[in-house]
């Protein structure tokens, strides 16, 4: 009999199990590399390395799509719904922390982090920390559960996803459970090394210092 293949590609951790575990949702052009480098399989392997299983939320992948096409092919919903069978999945594996269950969102990918925030269902939190960088935020709404920890990352200059319009959806939130960073002089994608400082008429760019501060705020927040 031939064995069934997983749903979702993992890395798994080298050390003592029972280890927690971080989703990973990328943006609308998905867990591609740009200009050779993959900014995806780069936190993946830091995060494998410190402990953590990895799971790639691959919601276009899943769908036969290669981007997400400004929303018309895939919804932010449809992405929640991903990240919470994704989550859901991993916490029913034996060697998971199941109370140690995080997400990373990109851009579009974020957007949906927050879309899954607002869709979980009553009762313990199916993951107990998230972070959104740079979230697209134009159909977002508030989330009522107060028991799982938001770092919301975006920088100042981004006119992709603008920041102003995640204010709708952090309204509310208990002070205590989200930590929003705005980064001056950062556009979007500002972590991310496979792109030039300025890019596509400069409404992207890698800023580094910006990079490493995130980066480092993030593995922070998921100690």
């Amino acid at each position: 009999m031939t064995q069934a293949a997983e749903p979702f590609r993992v890395l798994s951790p080298s050390k003592d199990a029972p280890n927690p575990a971080v989703l990973l949702v990328p943006g609308c052009s998905g867990f591609v590399a740009r200009n050779g480098i993959n900014h995806y399989d780069e936190r993946a392997s830091e995060l494998q390395a410190a402990g953590y299983f990895v799971v790639f939320v691959d919601y276009l992948s899943r769908r036969h799509l290669t981007d997400c096409a400004g929303g018309r092919d895939v919804s932010h919903a449809e992405v929640a719904a991903d990240i919470l069978e994704a989550a859901g999945w991993i916490k029913g594996q034996l060697d998971i922390t199941s109370d140690k269950i995080f997400v990373i969102g990109w851009s579009y990918g974020g957007g949906g982090v927050i879309a899954a925030l607002t869709a979980m269902p009553p009762g313990p939190p199916i993951f107990a920390k998230a972070v959104t960088y740079y979230p697209d935020c134009r159909r977002a709404m508030p989330w009522s559960s107060a028991s799982v920890s938001v770092l919301m990352l975006m920088g100042a200059m981004d006119e992709v996803a603008i920041p102003a319009l995640c204010d709708r959806a952090t309204r509310g939130v208990p002070p205590d459970r989200l930590h929003a960073v705005l980064y001056p002089n950062a556009r979007h994608g500002f972590d991310m090394r496979g792109l030039p400082e300025r890019a596509e008429f400069g409404r992207l760019g890698y800023n580094a210092e910006v990079a490493r501060a995130s980066w480092k705020a993030v593995l922070d927040f998921l100690r």
